[in-house]
């Protein structure tokens, strides 16, 4: 495996390779795709899920030793590195994870271009938005690849500059302030959120009301300035609301996000275990 990913020695030999791998693809899919049935392919699914999940799994709880491959007595083809059987092949692995990794990319793109592209098509409320869409997308792809190849900008070769002047401004000038535009939205929704929020009718509400209020005015000079009178250390210390908002910080806030990462990493174990197992009933498993 490790021989099969060696980089090309030629671009020809590249190009080749590219296509000999484009075709055999093709051929694999078409031949999977009359032969196998839709059981057959849920079944194929889920068993490469599985042998996925479990090569990735055994590999990290197997034990390693450094002079040999556990647990034969194979050499280990680097001793400064504990490994076991399943670790030399960890890269092709990890190559293979890459190349799924961009065929999802391509799927996305066609789903965008697909959902997009029939509303233009019929004429849907909104279509110019995805026309814009198209535009842009066309304009990136173009000018991105095309100012990627350029020779560098500092040496004599450099030629054809407007390329790299267009990418400048569609990236630099369009993109980057449109991100920070639909990013800066957020902090409404935020503000929104924390009104309905800090509306006082239950305790619970009540005490968030409380604690975002002396950490807030513990942020700022005037939190500062309400409690100036009241000494820097001792127990009067403890009240000023610069000290006081950072103890709600510290804790208390930080052990409920403590809590909630905990929580949210136990979800993700368990779906990824549903994943592994094929458990999870999604759009090609449904009936």
């Amino acid at each position: 495996m490790s021989g099969f990913f060696q980089p090309a020695s030629s671009g020809l030999s590249l190009a080749l390779h590219l296509a000999a791998s484009v075709l055999a693809s093709i051929l694999l899919l078409i031949g999977m795709h009359l032969l196998l049935g839709p059981r057959g392919k849920r079944w194929l699914v889920a068993a490469v899920t599985f042998l996925g999940g479990l090569y990735l799994g055994l590999e990290y709880f197997l034990p390693v030793r450094k002079e040999t491959l556990w647990p034969t007595h194979l050499p280990n083809p680097n001793p400064n590195a504990a490994a076991n059987l399943l670790t030399p092949g960890i890269q092709s692995v990890t190559n293979m994870l890459t190349v799924i990794g961009a065929f999802t990319v391509g799927l996305g793109i066609y789903s965008l271009c697909q959902v997009h592209g029939r509303n233009v098509a019929r004429s849907r409320p909104g279509w110019h938005n995805s026309f814009a869409f198209f535009l842009a997308m066309i304009a990136m792809l173009v000018f991105g690849l095309w100012e990627h190849y350029l020779p560098p900008s500092g040496s004599d070769a450099a030629g054809l500059p407007w390329p790299r002047a267009v990418y400048t401004v569609l990236f630099n000038g369009m993109f980057v302030p449109l991100q920070a535009a639909t990013f800066s939205l957020l902090a409404f929704y935020i503000a929104s959120a924390a009104y309905r929020a800090f509306r006082v009718q239950t305790l619970e509400a009540g005490l968030m009301m409380a604690a975002a209020f002396i950490v807030m005015l513990g942020q700022v000079p005037l939190g500062a300035w309400l409690t100036s009178a009241l000494p820097t250390t001792g127990v009067g210390g403890f009240f000023r609301l610069e000290a006081l908002g950072e103890w709600v910080m510290r804790w208390l806030n930080t052990p409920a996000q403590r809590g909630i990462t905990f929580g949210i990493a136990v979800g993700g174990l368990a779906m990824s275990l549903r994943i592994w197992l094929s458990l999870e009933r999604g759009t090609f498993f449904s009936e």
